[in-house]
């Protein structure tokens, strides 16, 4: 391969490379996408699941007001009929149901002590939560909104690498760049690898010295006894 050829062959393989670094960042673009929205569902489904647990006690909270208030009518209406009573028997059954009334009254009145200070405790839990959650949202949106924008520019730039490939490789011998395309995805678009201090940069293998001797000597290009690819030492 001569200079001029092996130079051609090293701008495409740059093109290639530069076109595999943005379509990793690309790929890594749509993980961290995924990872963001995943983010958002998971605060939006907390601040929905603690809005639920709020909106259950405050139903049940409603619930046991009412209970206790159709207990206290009931009271009353049983009160009233007790001082009309006149039958023995008749007063007995009325203070049973009397007792009774006042044994529901009091129990729900425990419990709802209960449901409105777990309640209390639930809405300032839900309140600061989704405050925080909303913050964090927006701060997520906005990171949303710049991978997208970091996106739109690496398409681009991918959209005019692959123009410039084109002419590009119009100047590699076409034996060569057959060899190239067919091996481009197996050597990570290195088919032409620099040796550094008598090391191949493609495999990491070192070169014999009299092979890297004539590379620096007659500013040639060869090949790796050991990967096969082709090496300079200067170009």
């Amino acid at each position: 391969m001569d200079p001029s050829g092996a130079r051609a062959l090293l701008d495409l393989q740059e093109i290639d490379q530069e076109i595999l670094r943005i379509e990793r960042r690309l790929e890594k673009i749509k993980q961290e996408r995924d990872q963001l929205r995943g983010e958002i569902a998971s605060l939006r489904e907390k601040v929905e699941t603690l809005k639920e647990r709020y909106e259950g006690l405050l139903r049940r909270s409603k619930e046991i007001s009412e209970f206790i208030e159709e207990e206290e009518r009931r009271l009353e209406a049983t009160e009233r009929k007790i001082s009309m009573v006149r039958k023995d028997v008749e007063y007995k059954a009325l203070i049973r149901e009397k007792s009774k009334h006042e044994d529901n009254i009091l129990k729900k009145s425990y419990e709802l002590d209960e449901v409105r200070e777990e309640l209390r405790k639930v809405e300032e839990e839900f309140k600061n939560f989704e405050a925080k959650a909303n913050k964090k949202i927006r701060e997520i949106e906005y990171e949303l909104q710049d991978l997208d924008q970091e996106e739109k520019v690496a398409l681009e730039r991918i959209k005019n690498l692959k123009d410039l490939r084109e002419k590009v490789k119009n100047r590699v011998d076409q034996e060569i760049l057959k060899l190239y395309e067919d091996t481009k995805d197996k050597l990570d678009a290195k088919l032409l690898v620099r040796v550094e201090d008598g090391i191949c940069s493609g495999c990491g293998m070192k070169v014999p010295d009299m092979l890297f001797s004539n590379l620096i000597k007659e500013n040639s290009i060869d090949r790796c006894p050991s990967c096969g690819r082709y090496i300079y030492y200067k170009l």
